[in-house]
């Protein structure tokens, strides 16, 4: 029986331009903000889509004006203060995108043969949240017009990807937490940066380099090998409804 410890790689590999999926404003940067910084340090293209409106992001209705924009305008405030350009909204409804999958997955299909990612982040099919993991399913469905070289780097937001590839953020982990600092209303009901500063912090934990102090998790997989992770993951979370 091996050691399962994440390896700690090297950034300068990673290539543009770089596609990055995300269900509502917050996910990309909660899960990739250090990577997405550098891509933008080195001149990468990026683009950076949100799917849905975020419209069930006000839960006790504490914002005055409609939430739909508040998160619209923070999602472009927070990817600013990444150094990248505002995103794509898709305008789908919060909550629902498992209903909308043959619509969602050729919206994705659309994108990745456009932008042709070297480098694609999208979410772990093991995230709990539906929306989430209907966008791991589609990006699993349109894999297949991905370039064969492409990067899948699989995030998590409601869980830390275990195993896969480390990447040290130590040097760009300040512009993620002011970033997370600009999504005031989601603040408001959860500690986004400071949540992320264990977060960071303890995906370190095994690693005895001096100066490594935050890092990023991710599973590394090529386009070919998304569907079988999906596949797993479906038999996993049947598993795991079944016992609650």
């Amino acid at each position: 029986m091996n050691h399962l410890f994440s390896p700690l790689l090297s950034r300068e590999p990673l290539q543009g331009p770089v596609l990055v999926l995300a269900a509502h404003p917050d996910d990309e940067v909660i899960g990739a903000g250090g990577m997405l910084a550098h891509h933008a340090a080195c001149g990468h293209e990026v683009v950076v889509v949100h799917a849905t409106d975020g419209a069930q992001g006000d839960p006790a209705q504490r914002e005055a004006g409609d939430i739909r924009d508040v998160r619209r305008a923070e999602g472009v405030d927070a990817l600013g203060r990444l150094g990248l350009d505002a995103p794509r909204h898709w305008d789908l409804p919060d909550g629902q995108l498992p209903e909308l999958l043959d619509d969602l997955t050729g919206r994705v299909e659309q994108v990745m043969r456009e932008v042709q990612p070297k480098t694609l982040y999208s979410f772990h099919a093991g995230e709990a949240h539906r929306d989430h993991r209907a966008i791991s399913k589609a990006t699993a469905d349109a894999a297949h017009t991905l370039p064969a070289d492409c990067r899948c780097l699989l995030y998590g937001v409601n869980f830390v990807p275990p195993g896969g590839t480390l990447f040290d953020i130590t040097d760009v982990y300040p512009k993620v937490y002011d970033a997370l600092k600009a999504y005031v209303s989601q603040n408001a009901y959860i500690d986004l940066p400071g949540m992320s500063e264990h977060r960071h912090r303890a995906a370190t934990v095994n690693v005895d380099i001096a100066g490594v102090l935050y890092g990023e998790m991710f599973l590394d997989l090529k386009p070919g090998e998304l569907g079988e992770l999906h596949a797993i993951h479906d038999r996993l979370h049947r598993l795991i409804q079944r016992e609650v």
